[in-house]
């Protein structure tokens, strides 16, 4: 192989990685899924718990997970830990997951 087809290779396999990765994922951003995995302690795997103490997230729609996460983050909703939780992500991310639960079953 030449001196100059070394480079180009990976220069082409580089562009063909970035191209398979959405827009979130090529800017180092975890997708919703991902997210959405912290909210497993308390709220079960894949947002179902199985108890009253928690909210299902499984199937919320997105418009509440927002409101809620909103009023978290404001402290309209009283909470020991969610107010953090809320703060801790941007609004793409919550939005990001809002999408990934409302698909839930």
């Amino acid at each position: 192989m030449g001196a100059l087809m070394k480079p180009m290779i990976g220069a082409v396999l580089i562009a063909v990685a970035v191209a398979w990765l959405t827009p979130a994922q090529a800017a180092g951003q975890p997708s919703g899924s991902a997210m959405a995995h912290t909210c497993a302690g308390c709220h079960g795997t894949q947002g179902r718990l199985g108890t009253v103490e928690f909210v299902p997230l499984a199937g919320l729609p997105e418009r509440e997970f927002l409101k809620a996460m909103g009023d978290f983050r404001s402290g309209k909703r009283a909470a020991t830990l969610m107010g953090h939780v809320a703060r801790g992500f941007s609004d793409d991310e919550l939005k990001a997951m809002a999408r990934y639960f409302a698909t839930m079953k």
